[in-house]
């Protein structure tokens, strides 16, 4: 294999083998069931402490991306069959994961389980193989769908770079609530209306928004937001309830749109082209958001599952793939000493046609024989693509999960692989943005934009090549973030 051009596309912390398992297998045997191509043929994923690092043939990355992309914008009959399909789907999904946390999982016997599971893990893999091929690492990781977007329009329009930077800017806000805005309005409206309402009817309430919602903050592992931080949440929305002015925002930008198409006479490609991005980037973090939920869901299938076991630390579990639940249930295999080994050092190879799991020391040597990741040591400058313009300088702070926030100061450099709805509050303390992955319609992008932050996207290695501590400057304009000390 070491004649592919490997490179790392995506790095996921806090994960586990579910999420593994559903990128893998669904990029190289599910994407052309959907219409996505079959150019995928290998995918690799390196499983380390805390973080998953996926690799793919660079080539093959290139031309499934543009393939999805150029589909995306152009087969009409295609894109909207493909969304329907993942609006129908993401319906099923959401309530067979409602109704699985409710299951009596400790008094079924091992067929039953496995009935269980299988309902629900067949609806989530064809959530998530759609949902990826609509907007996921392939489709814009390294801005494929954006960059056609983005030139589609100025080639319909004519309009001039300048002034195209601050149309974009401006159109690729997203007017629909997502649900973790959804949450925060609905605890705005409680806490307007808890003047008229008993200690009683209060707690009431605050107890159903956090049932409703509470899995939001649980991504992979969790654990969920607890009653606790709706209670601080309530309260702080009764001192400063801008939350409560959410869907007249909305409207203002959406009325800002309109006048901006209106003013530049977008036609009908481009006024298409411009929905297609809001859509796009709303439903990415939709998506992110509904697998959180499932998840979330599984929790308890986990702990049943070691229990079964007498594992002694219920989270190994987590490292099972998804193809694995019926034979561990049936034999206890893989066995706990191999999942804790799983979790040390792990690759998981997909072909097509098979798959294949590598531990331990014969990981390493893989690992090592393919030379992904090379020596950046002497690297002093990187390169991307430029989301919002501006200059800063300050100290490199990387920044995965919520749990790194703590060290994040006013004015620091942010990088990230990828940001997301739970970085944001440290990417408002940041004086500017930087991104291994994403295009211009992904989550930093669109963030940057919004809190007028310098933002470099898909510098494809930048959290790579700079640590910690690093002084740097970053040029967004011209898409460069370079070591100064």
């Amino acid at each position: 294999m070491n004649q592919y051009n490997w490179d790392i596309f995506e790095r996921i912390y806090s994960d586990h083998n579910f999420m593994t398992g559903l990128g893998g297998g669904g990029f190289v045997q599910d994407y052309s069931k959907y219409g996505a191509g079959n150019y995928l043929q290998v995918f690799l994923a390196l499983r380390e402490p805390e973080v998953c690092t996926w690799v793919f043939n660079a080539k093959e990355f290139d031309r499934s991306a543009n393939f999805i992309s150029g589909r995306l914008l152009n087969d009409n009959p295609w894109r909207e069959r493909l969304y329907r399909n993942i609006e129908e789907v993401t319906r099923n999904y959401f309530s067979a994961g409602e109704r699985f946390i409710t299951l009596p999982l400790h008094n079924f016997n091992d067929q039953k389980l496995i009935i269980e599971f299988c309902k629900l893990y067949k609806l989530q893999r064809r959530h998530h193989i759609m949902s990826t091929i609509a907007n996921g690492v392939v489709t814009d990781g390294r801005g494929h769908l954006s960059n056609k977007i983005r030139t589609a329009i100025q080639n319909e329009t004519g309009i001039n770079t300048d002034e195209f930077e601050h149309c974009w800017s401006i159109l690729t806000q997203v007017t629909k609530m997502s649900l973790r805005q959804m949450k925060d309005y609905a605890i705005a409206k409680l806490a307007k209306e808890s003047r008229n309402l008993s200690t009683a009817q209060i707690r009431s309430r605050l107890h159903q928004l956090h049932t409703r919602y509470c899995w939001l903050d649980y991504q992979y592992r969790g654990p969920v937001a607890g009653i606790e931080q709706f209670e601080a949440d309530l309260e702080a929305a009764k001192k400063t309830n801008a939350n409560l002015q959410l869907p007249e925002h909305l409207y203002q930008i959406r009325q800002k749109q309109k006048t901006l198409t209106k003013t530049l006479h977008f036609n009908r490609r481009a006024r298409f082209l411009v929905s297609l991005a809001q859509f796009v980037i709303w439903q990415k973090g939709f998506r992110k958001d509904i697998q959180y939920h499932s998840f979330y869901c599984y929790e308890s299938l986990f702990h049943e599952l070691a229990r079964r076991r007498n594992f002694e630390n219920w989270m190994l579990t987590r490292l099972l793939f998804p193809w694995e639940i019926e034979s561990f249930i049936h034999t206890g295999k893989p066995t706990e000493s191999t999942l804790a080994l799983r979790q040390k050092m792990s690759v998981l190879i997909v072909h097509p046609h098979r798959i294949t799991i590598k531990l331990g020391d014969e990981a390493k040597k893989f690992w090592k024989s393919l030379n992904v990741s090379g020596n950046f040591s002497e690297i002093r400058e990187v390169k991307g693509q430029c989301a919002f313009a501006g200059r800063a300088q300050g100290v490199v702070k990387i920044i995965q999960i919520p749990a790194d926030m703590v060290k994040m100061q006013n004015g620091n450099i942010l990088l990230s692989q990828a940001t997301s709805p739970d970085l944001l509050p440290a990417m408002k303390k940041a004086s500017a943005i930087v991104t291994n992955m994403g295009g211009l319609i992904c989550h930093a992008a669109i963030t940057a934009r919004e809190l007028q932050i310098p933002c470099i996207v898909g510098t494809i290695r930048a959290t790579l090549v700079f640590k910690d501590g690093d002084f740097v400057e970053v040029d967004a304009a011209n898409g460069i973030i370079r070591k100064i000390n």
